[in-house]
């Protein structure tokens, strides 16, 4: 999130932050995910502003950080119109092109799709001005890629592992496609212990530690979890935990 404030006592600002009625991010992307076929020339994404004023708005992809810079980070896609005005309730559908570069051909790619909403400056010098950055995932995928995607999430394997920092859910992904997690728990007798959630990259794997440790765990045979599928809609699914466990 970007600010540009004026000059102004802290009361004064707390009041006009307070008081300021375009703080929520107005403009708001049609979808949470975005697959770009590597056989596709474009994509399509739409925009569209919920809000009741206009927003410049500035949309590029990157595969960065989010605190990193537009202008310092590179990618292979490029994105028509990347700078907008958008009016109150209307859309904008925006052109995403990939620039033909060599790209990894047995798994997916992962990069960002950034729309920067920059709401007008109002109110005289004694003003605050919130600019929202919204991200979300875009994947590339590649042509010919074994199996299929809504079915990566069931060829997870996964370990209770103890670190030195507590405990871990240890999953390996042996397929090209990345599977992401909206929410993940270890099923213990009497109970379930949530963990951290987060995405696990192709042919690799990722830890995500477990908000408590296990009273018994050689109790813990289960992991339950909700993954998103392409359309970004949560699944529920149940996996065998993999024995022996780490220690």
């Amino acid at each position: 999130m970007k600010l540009s404030l004026s000059a102004m006592g802290w009361g004064s600002l707390l009041a006009a932050f307070l008081s300021c009625t375009q703080a929520n991010a107005s403009v708001v992307i049609a979808t949470t995910r975005v697959v770009y076929p590597a056989e596709s020339s474009e994509v399509t994404v739409r925009l569209s502003n919920e809000g009741r004023y206009p927003s410049l708005v500035q949309v590029w992809v990157d595969e960065g950080g989010p605190e990193e810079a537009e202008d310092e980070l590179q990618g292979p896609f490029s994105v028509t119109p990347g700078l907008l005005r958008l009016d109150p309730g209307k859309r904008q559908s925006l052109r995403v092109f990939h620039d033909s570069r060599a790209m990894p051909t047995d798994r997916e790619s992962l990069y960002w799709l950034n729309v920067l909403d920059v709401p007008p400056k109002g109110g005289g010098d004694n003003s605050l001005q919130i600019s929202l950055r919204t991200r979300i995932k875009l994947f590339y995928r590649p042509q010919g890629l074994a199996a299929k995607p809504a079915d990566a999430h069931a060829r997870l394997t996964w370990r209770l592992v103890r670190e030195s920092q507590g405990w871990v859910l240890h999953a390996d992904n042996p397929t090209p496609y990345h599977v992401n997690l909206a929410k993940l728990e270890a099923v213990h007798p009497g109970s379930a212990l949530p963990a951290s959630v987060g995405h696990v990259a192709p042919l690799s794997s990722a830890r995500f530690a477990l908000s408590s440790a296990p009273s018994r765990p050689d109790a813990v045979s289960q992991v339950r979890y909700q993954y998103l599928d392409d359309y970004g809609a949560s699944r529920e699914a149940v996996a065998i935990l993999q024995f022996p466990q780490g220690r």
